[in-house]
């Protein structure tokens, strides 16, 4: 599980608990990180189909990779208020996606002047049971990259 696993975003790290928002921070989703992003390209991060994509919004992502692993990506806080305004999808629902793959591109000025926060949470919907994900707060990431965060 999370083998070979590429950051979907380039920024820098944020551990979840100190997302600006309570139900990513409280982990009622799930546990991972979220990335403070530079950039407003998002990249798939692991082999899979996609199994949820906002089409009206184009907000949120959601990615089942080929070892089961149920990935949400999520560019930015209360970004579905903006109804899609600011993103452009590149793939749609029960598409194969291959790592590294465009997935979504975000206008990062037209979501950082609509909505609370860009921070931009992933999350592991079906992390089995005990264990957590770590991340060094702070640290700058590229899209691709792998070996960012430890789980445990």
């Amino acid at each position: 599980m999370l083998k070979n696993f590429l950051a979907p975003v380039t920024g820098r790290l944020v551990a979840l608990a100190n997302v600006p928002d309570s139900v990513f921070a409280q982990k009622m989703l799930g546990d991972g990180f979220a990335i403070d992003p530079t950039d407003g390209e998002v990249v798939s991060p692991v082999n899979g189909t996609i199994t949820s994509f906002m089409a009206d919004t184009r907000h949120a992502v959601g990615i089942t990779a080929e070892d089961g692993t149920e990935v949400l990506i999520h560019i930015g806080i209360d970004s579905v208020k903006l109804g899609g305004e600011g993103f452009v999808g590149f793939v749609a629902q029960d598409d194969p996606v291959t790592a590294g793959q465009l997935l979504l591109k975000s206008d990062l000025e037209t979501v950082r002047s609509k909505a609370p926060s860009l921070v931009s949470p992933i999350i592991f919907l079906n992390l089995p049971a005990g264990m957590s994900v770590t991340v060094e707060e702070g640290r700058g990431v590229c899209h691709g990259e792998k070996d960012f965060f430890t789980v445990g």
